[in-house]
């Protein structure tokens, strides 16, 4: 018994000294670019994505771990987290905004359960493969992105999503957000449990420490006015071609001259956050379609006025008997 005891003890304190390197290199990250934070998540996050997108293979038939949800890797919603007796999902916000998550670099956490599902999907959906490129199913495809650290929980197509994470290729819209900012005037995580912070009670120690560790860093995004960027998805604006996580960028134009760079989608709305647009604003749409510029200053304190402009990538191939269709909407300026 004593030995048992000591192991706990240890682990204990293993995991409270990991969630204290992570918020240091958190604090690190946003002194210099808050930005970064983004990328920190999308590291922290990895360990748990590897876990769930491998369990159905790495387990006999039935064998995978269950779904990641709320409750299973923070604490049930329905819990009393306030002085006045408010619970959790009384104060989870449901922001009307849709996001579209790229399956190449969002930390979108599908977890395949079925042995036969995931190998036909693995099989058979890609570029090249049998069921064509990664598609987007609104009928099929279910994601809730948890703000403001991004992550985003699958409770539909978890099998092709996991094929289209693998191959790197694809975007899936949320069906869903999840606004945690309320919670962390009442709920902290210490390196083991959730705990409800006016009374010191223990709400729920996760399996994994990375949701606790994800959950602090979202408190230094909270303090500091950042979220993960993501995406914002337009309802009034026409969706671009189906492509994958690499196929698009934006050239930069500055003073009128092709910069002669690429700049990503996340990259293009954390410059247009720098500068102090607000995302959704019409500014923002008409500065991120083309249609306007905006200004910064350079590093030797003049002004210049930016312009992003979206481009599509070519693919590139190696059979002809791949090339099968034609792709409107490409420019015969792009690259």
């Amino acid at each position: 018994m004593t030995q048992l005891v000591f192991w706990k003890t240890k682990d204990r304190s293993e995991r409270e000294t990991r969630l204290k390197n992570v918020l240091e290199l958190a604090r690190d990250v946003s002194q210099r670019d808050s930005g970064g934070l983004t990328s920190l998540i999308r590291l922290v996050v990895r360990p748990l994505q590897a876990r769930g997108l491998s369990s159905a293979a790495f387990n006999a038939e039935h064998g995978a771990i269950d779904a990641y949800a709320f409750s299973s890797l923070f604490f049930s919603d329905s819990l009393v987290v306030t002085q006045d007796g408010r619970r959790a999902h009384e104060l989870i916000g449901h922001p009307d905004t849709r996001y579209g998550l790229r399956l190449a670099v969002d930390p979108v956490l599908p977890v395949p359960w079925l042995r036969p599902r995931i190998a036909s999907a693995l099989a058979t959906i890609g570029f090249g493969r049998s069921q064509g490129d990664w598609r987007y199913d609104a009928s099929n495809h279910f994601a809730t992105l948890v703000l403001p650290f991004g992550i985003a929980l699958v409770t539909g197509g978890n099998h092709s999503i996991t094929a289209g994470i693998v191959n790197g290729e694809g975007v899936v819209e949320t069906s869903q957000v999840d606004d945690l900012s309320s919670l962390y005037d009442y709920v902290h995580y210490d390196g083991n449990s959730f705990i409800r912070t006016h009374d010191g009670q223990k709400l729920g120690t996760p399996r994994d420490e990375e949701p606790g560790m994800l959950f602090e860093i979202g408190r230094l995004m909270n303090q500091l006015g950042v979220r993960y960027d993501a995406c914002l998805v337009r309802p009034d604006t026409e969706r671009e071609p189906h492509l994958s996580g690499g196929d698009g960028y934006y050239s930069v134009v500055i003073d009128g001259r092709d910069a002669g760079v690429a700049l990503t989608a996340s990259g293009a709305t954390r410059a247009l956050h720098k500068v102090g647009l607000v995302e959704g604003s019409e500014e923002w749409t008409q500065v991120i379609c083309g249609n306007a510029s905006f200004s910064r200053k350079n590093y030797g304190g003049a002004e210049e006025e930016i312009r992003l402009v979206w481009r599509v990538r070519r693919r590139v191939v190696d059979d002809l008997d791949s090339v099968y269709d034609v792709m409107p909407w490409v420019r015969e300026d792009d690259d």
